[in-house]
This record gives structure tokens, sequence and C-alpha cells, in this order.
């Protein structure tokens, strides 16, 4: 007669390697496995039942124990605990920002299913190999897939990286799913409001009930209940978008262009780079900078590159102008 653990041996290598169950399928099954044993006791103890030798009852019970698991792992829903996987590094971090109680600190890799909460803090994260998203104070974004977050409450800044860069994102919120063309914009939800900024390029946002809406660089959208308002020509600059700048990642000027280096900072703040004439425009091609000005804001940041460069650096009317103009 065969050994009863080795054919249970033989029936687990038959079944194959299975997903573990979860511990609740587990309990079912020792549950399930527990009633057939009871029940078989109470038919040997019932008058005019067959005897049954004590070891064929044991290898009975060790069978139905091991089908009953066997069958909790088969018919246990694939796919039912999702797959974690990378979403963003953390690039830039000021102040207090969280997943759950855990701090986290520059560097940190989230990952699909995490909750970021920034509190009194700011945070930026690298998104693909382009895409910059900023989070302002008290905001809680779900991170769901590489392409998909959740906007709880608060505010976030995005930048894709330019007009030509195409990195998939969708933005969930309250009023609906906002999904950018190549651009930079911020989104922000506030008790029942939704609010869609665009700075450049275009966003598309659609509702709950399927309706799309196309919004373009200088376009504001306010959705709330049963409302919608749409305010044109608002400006890519100024204080809405200062807390964005605030905590982008630091440029590192080393050996770099001072035209690259004003490129940047007038992206940062949605200015336009003006040069008062070729000369200027030749001049700052060729200065190569060096040091650092991380930690320094951006009034800060033109004085100093003024200084090292010898080139006249200013601001005006949403314009960073370089060179001498009147």
């Amino acid at each position: 007669m065969n050994d009863p653990s080795s054919q249970i041996e033989s029936l687990l290598r038959l079944a194959g390697e299975r997903d573990q169950p979860s511990p609740d399928g587990l309990e079912r099954a020792r549950a399930a496995a527990r009633v057939s044993w009871e029940r078989m006791l109470e038919t040997r103890a019932s008058p005019g039942a067959a005897a049954m030798p004590v070891r064929r009852m044991g290898w009975g019970w060790a069978l139905a124990a091991c089908l009953a698991i066997a069958g909790a792992v088969t018919f246990w829903p694939r796919g039912r605990a999702p797959v974690v996987v990378e979403v963003a590094r953390v690039s830039a971090v000021d102040g207090q920002v969280r997943v759950a109680t855990i701090p986290v600190p520059l560097a940190a890799i989230l990952r699909s299913g995490d909750v970021l909460s920034t509190a009194d803090g700011r945070v930026a994260l690298a998104i693909g190999d382009v895409l910059s998203l900023r989070l302002d104070r008290h905001t809680r974004l779900r991170l769901d897939a590489p392409d998909v977050l959740t906007l709880l409450e608060g505010a976030v800044y995005v930048d894709s990286g330019g007009l030509n860069v195409h990195t998939a994102l969708r933005i969930d919120t309250p009023a609906g799913a906002v999904r950018h063309v190549g651009t930079q914009f911020q989104v922000s939800v506030r008790a029942t409001r939704t609010r869609v900024q665009v700075r450049e390029g275009r966003v598309v946002m659609t509702s709950r009930d399927g309706e799309a809406l196309d919004l373009g660089a200088g376009d504001l959208a306010d959705v709330g209940p049963g409302t919608l308002q749409i305010e044109h020509g608002q400006s890519g600059s100024g204080a809405a978008w200062e807390w964005a700048a605030a905590i982008a990642p630091p440029f590192d000027i080393e050996n770099r262009p001072l035209s690259e280096f004003l490129a940047w900072l007038a992206r940062e703040h949605g200015w336009q780079v003006r040069y008062a004439d070729a000369a200027a425009q030749s001049r700052a091609r060729d200065i190569r900078l060096h040091g650092s000005l991380t930690g320094l804001d951006a009034d800060r940041m033109l004085e100093r590159a003024s200084l090292i460069t010898g080139e006249a650096l200013s601001v005006r009317e949403g314009s960073l102008l370089v060179g001498a103009h009147p």
C-alpha cells in the first residue's frame, strides 16, 4: 500500500506552483477541513456505522485538508492584489512631507498606492525622464500608477518638459480627469471646487459624465457642483505660480552656458527671455558658469549671475531682460 505522505507529495507536485492564498483564504480552508473531520467523527460514532481504521481516517483528513487548501489557492482570484510599481522619485523636498507616518527624504522612490501628504512642506517629483511634478503645502496626492494620480486635496504643478515632449499623465479630481498635451499647468482641489490653470500648451479636462473641456495657455477653469467658470488671458507668471518655482529641483550651473541657465529660470517663473541685441545673445551663449546657485531665490540668482558675468540681468513685466535695455 502506498505511503499517504508520498501520495500527498505527488498530489501537490501535480497541482504545480500556486499563488499564495491570503490569510482569510487559509483560514476558510482550515475551517472547511475541520468541519469535514468533525462530520466523519460523528458518522463513525453513530449506531451501525462501519468501523474505520484510525490510520485511514487520518489519511482522509489530511487529504481533505490538502484539497481544501489547494482549492482555496486555485480559486482565489488572480490579480486581486495589485502589482506595486515605481511611480516617481523625489527630486526636491522642503519641510514635512510623508507617506503615511514615514518621512520622505530626497531621492526616495515612491510606488503605486502611496499617498503623499505635504502638511507644511513642499516636494518635487520626477516621473519618467522629463516630467516634473510639484506639490504645494497641505496637499494629499495618491499615486495610482506611473501615468495616473489622484489629487485628494491641495495643489499640484506639472511641467512635462516642453511642447514637443509627451509623457502620458492623468490627474483624477472630484470634477473629473485632467490630461495634458505637452504643457505646464496646475490643478488644485479645495473642498468641493477644482481649479485648472494652464501656463503653456493645452490640457483636456473630462468631467464625470464624459464631457471634455479643452483649455489652452492663459485659461483658468473653476469647477464646482453644477457650476463651471472659465477665464481667459490669465498670466503665466506672478504670485499664483511662485510656489511651484520655490520647490523646483536645483539647476546645476557648473560649466553651463549663461543662456541655458536663463532659459531654465525663465521657464520656472513663466517669463520671456528678451535680449537687448544680437551681441547680448551671443555673449550669453559663450559665457560659462561655475559654482552653485542652489538655495537662492530668483532675484538673488540673477544678482549673483550678473556680478559673475558682468551682464545686465533684470525682470520687468513678465520678461527676463538680458543686456542694456532702455
